[in-house]
């Protein structure tokens, strides 16, 4: 990973972060089975973004396997509109609390 990159997506389109980012070039989007190619992760890496849950894997998963890499920083879930999100934003906190992970959500548009 070169050392400019400042946010890393996984498992969504570079399209998809194409129209949210202004600087593109500081982001990274990658699939979920080549996230260890990524990691330990460069002393510039922010945030990573990731879907709340997809074929490929959850966003309980990729903290898991972010936080034992040694990441320490934001995960942003994109999550669809969910009936209790406050309940599902707990979980996701709670676990990546234990591993210095800190997790925000926002809703897929």
């Amino acid at each position: 990973m070169s050392a400019s990159v400042r946010c890393l997506v996984v498992g969504m389109p570079t399209a998809e972060i194409a129209e949210r980012h202004a600087r593109l070039g500081e982001a990274l989007s990658i699939r979920f089975d080549d996230l260890h190619k990524h990691f330990p992760p460069v002393p510039s890496l922010e945030l990573v973004v990731a879907p709340l849950y997809c074929q490929d894997f959850d966003a309980l998963e990729l903290i898991d396997q972010i936080g034992a890499a040694g990441y320490r920083g934001m995960v942003r879930v994109v999550a669809p509109l969910l009936p209790n999100r406050a309940i599902v934003l707990r979980e996701l906190r709670s676990h990546a609390a234990r591993k210095g992970i800190t997790v925000e959500m926002v809703i897929e548009s």
